[in-house]
């Protein structure tokens, strides 16, 4: 078990997909606790290490254009629902309407570009412009986000 290093006391976002980039997440989030946390991803996979009271499904895009505004949707109704002070994503496709809009409705907003896309991720492109913070995992992330900080090492 990791030392707790942090204790977040706002209400957290964290959403994202599953598999690496809830990998990714787990091992960006060590040593950090929070108070008043929910989970927005979709269905399947592993579950996560992370603390999760509240998880929420939404509809998984695929890179559908139906399937992405019903996805927008549902992160619509989930942000009134919680009304978050802080969302954290490592994308993906699942994560984008919840960065953007969270961002909108005046959550601060990190985002953490997947270790696998050295050429930046369409999730990474798309949420940059809204992340308050944007963290790239490698210096050739580094080179196409350049206003990004690059972390001290991959997360995987």
């Amino acid at each position: 078990m990791s030392e707790i290093l942090h204790v977040e006391p706002r209400r957290t976002c964290l959403a994202y997909s599953r598999g690496g980039h809830l990998a990714e997440l787990e091992r960006a989030l060590e040593g950090i606790v929070f108070l008043d946390c929910y989970h927005v991803t979709y269905g399947g996979g592993r579950p996560t290490r992370l603390a999760a009271r509240r998880i929420y499904s939404l509809c998984h895009p695929r890179r559908s254009f139906l399937r992405t505004l019903l996805n927008a949707l549902q992160a619509f109704f989930v942000l009134l629902r919680e009304r978050p002070r802080l969302v954290i994503s490592t994308g993906a496709d699942v994560a984008v309407p919840t960065v953007i809009l969270g961002k909108l409705s005046g959550a601060e907003v990190i985002f953490i570009e997947t270790a696998a896309a050295l050429r930046g991720s369409l999730s990474g492109r798309l949420c940059r412009r809204f992340a308050d913070l944007f963290i790239v995992q490698w210096p050739e992330q580094k080179a196409r986000f350049p206003e990004a900080q690059l972390a001290s090492g991959p997360l995987l």
